[in-house]
């Protein structure tokens, strides 16, 4: 590293500026079609490999700096879609201190530049992410650019310059390897002739793969519909189908994923005490309590005064149950959807009763 540069301009004193690597080779990636399974690829917390190159700043003086990177193309064709700065070290340590709380690092908007605090005698890592695409108007080839450090605050006061080459190609097609050998082997020859230029067939080949390629995604992912956490919401009615559960609407996405999870579960105990428990309590949160024990309640003969016939007081008969809610916001539960529950997952020759009470501290 050398701590000072006079190429186009000022030097720039007290720091070390050093990009790795700094010659690049990637491959130009197509825009893929939009397929409705891209929707919820956040569910799958998916970690791509980074394409990037590092660019390393150290303060050798006592003094810190507040720098602007940026990135400063030298040959003509370079679009600026291609790099973005992001952070490897994105904050200042609390107990640095001092102005290094002061002066946040930041990112502009479009990524295309970015500022950086580098306090005395210390050492930044920023990473330059680097996403070229295939479109239109873009060719293979080596382009040229230089990362330029300046000051934030006084452009003018001197910069530092770190040339940088990126070269594209065009990706290498997957259908080739299926075709005989003879194939390859003279697509090899022209790209040695052609100085690593891509043969038109292979190129055209890459035609069919890009028409294949949101099948092949689907199929790649096609696992995730069967998971009841991460199939897409519209899917869950199809999920439910198959573990032949009903699913209400007026549930909850969350409510309706955690039945189908346990759907095998309840099945077991379809028409049981724990079964229906458990039912419930996924869409009310609350374990229920279940008394299906006989009760024969107080009973007033035909001499007491309230008539003349048997009255019966608190009587529970036989084959019948009652089910309590003592739930915090018991206006938050649907008592037609608990009666429901009970209905489907009661046996047949059962009757019930059901109380939903507000939860007392």
């Amino acid at each position: 590293m050398v701590s000072e540069s006079k190429v186009g301009g000022k030097a720039l004193e007290g720091l070390d500026v050093e990009l790795r690597p700094d010659f690049i080779t990637l491959d130009l990636q197509p825009n893929h079609p939009e397929i409705a399974m891209d929707r919820y690829a956040h569910l799958w917390h998916r970690a791509e490999p980074k394409r990037s190159a590092v660019v390393t700043i150290a303060s050798t003086d006592d003094k810190s700096h507040k720098v602007r990177l940026r990135l400063e193309p030298s040959h003509r064709g370079w679009s600026p879609s291609w790099a973005r700065w992001t952070y490897l070290q994105r904050k200042a340590r609390e107990l640095q201190g001092g102005v290094a709380l002061d002066e946040q690092d930041e990112v502009s908007a479009d990524g295309q530049s970015m500022t950086a605090m580098i306090l005395a005698g210390e050492t930044r890592m920023i990473s330059l992410e680097l996403a070229p695409k295939l479109a239109e108007g873009v060719s293979p080839g080596t382009y040229g650019f230089d990362i330029v450090v300046e000051e934030a605050k006084d452009p003018g006061a001197g910069e530092i310059r770190r040339p940088g080459f990126l070269t594209l190609e065009h990706p290498r097609g997957k259908l080739l390897g299926l075709l005989p050998g003879i194939y390859g082997e003279e697509m090899q020859k022209q790209r040695d002739e052609d100085n690593g230029e891509s043969p038109f067939f292979e190129r055209y080949l890459l035609g069919f793969e890009d028409a294949l390629r949101p099948l092949q995604r689907t199929l790649d992912r096609l696992d995730m519909l069967f998971s009841p956490y991460s199939t897409p919401p519209e899917f869950l009615l199809w999920l439910g189908a198959w573990v032949c559960l009903p699913l209400d609407e007026n549930w909850s996405e969350m409510q309706r994923r955690r039945l189908i999870k346990e759907a095998v579960e309840l099945w077991r105990w379809r028409g049981t005490k724990r079964g229906l428990s458990r039912y419930i309590e996924i869409y009310t949160g609350v374990k229920p309590d279940i008394h299906d024990v006989p009760v024969r309640g107080m009973r007033l003969g035909p001499e007491t005064k309230m008539g003349n016939r048997d009255t019966k007081l608190g009587d529970v008969p036989a084959h019948t149950f009652v089910v309590s809610i003592a739930a915090p916001d018991p206006t938050k539960i649907n008592e037609q959807i608990v009666h429901d529950i009970i209905t489907w997952e009661k046996p047949a020759h059962t009757a019930y009763s059901l109380r939903i009470l507000g939860r007392t501290s």
